[in-house]
């Protein structure tokens, strides 16, 4: 739970899957549609800066596993990737597996900020609520509103909630897709790892 102690209310997420016969769509009953909110510190050990659902999850790339149990998919080789997704709902974390990706949306408190950090991702992002001041280790910035599209390269960045109390009760929520990258790298080799305590060494 978020600064504040707020309770988001859970996103609904729906799946679809294969009918094994005729290969026409449905909807999986595989995992529940409610998807809860959980805090996420920023930098670890502090207190959470904003709350994440974790709405779906890959491990492979390209996505393996999609097939229907058939007499040519046994059941233990069918929707790989349902079962992944499920399993890590124990221990949901934001950011992606190393070579697949994570769907997440992610609420930040009235007037919150999420610390400057860096993640190892390419992330593509759609602020869904909201008003955001995207703000970089170089102190750059840009304003964000609802329905701006951004894409993120690996950079050190922090997250400021601008939403007026009047919009949304406050709170800004963003559409998050994250992927694996290679390391940027500099002059003279050094590379940029991930980083999520970058605001406790400008401190």
């Amino acid at each position: 739970m978020s600064a504040g102690q707020r309770e988001p209310k859970p996103l609904r997420r729906i799946i679809t899957a294969h009918d094994s016969s005729s290969g026409q769509g449905t909807f999986s009953d595989a995992v529940g549609e409610q998807v809860s909110f959980i805090g996420f510190p920023v930098p670890p050990g502090r207190p959470a800066t904003s709350d994440y659902a974790l709405a779906y999850i890959t491990t492979t790339f390209p996505v393996q596993g999609l097939s229907p149990p058939t007499s040519s998919t046994p059941e233990s080789k069918a929707n790989l990737d349902i079962k992944q997704y499920r399993s890590q709902l124990s221990d949901p974390t934001p950011l992606n597996p190393p070579s697949g990706t994570s769907c997440t949306i992610i609420e930040v408190p009235p007037s919150g900020t999420v610390p400057m950090h860096r993640t190892v991702t390419v992330d593509y992002g759609v602020v869904v609520d909201g008003t955001t001041e995207l703000v970089l280790d170089s102190g750059e910035k840009k304003l964000l509103k609802r329905g701006d599209v951004f894409v993120q390269r690996g950079t050190a960045h922090s997250w400021r909630n601008m939403t007026e109390k009047t919009d949304n009760s406050g709170i800004l929520r963003v559409f998050f897709v994250f992927q694996p990258m290679e390391p940027v790298q500099l002059e003279g080799g050094k590379v940029l790892g991930q980083d999520l305590n970058l605001s406790l060494q400008k401190a």
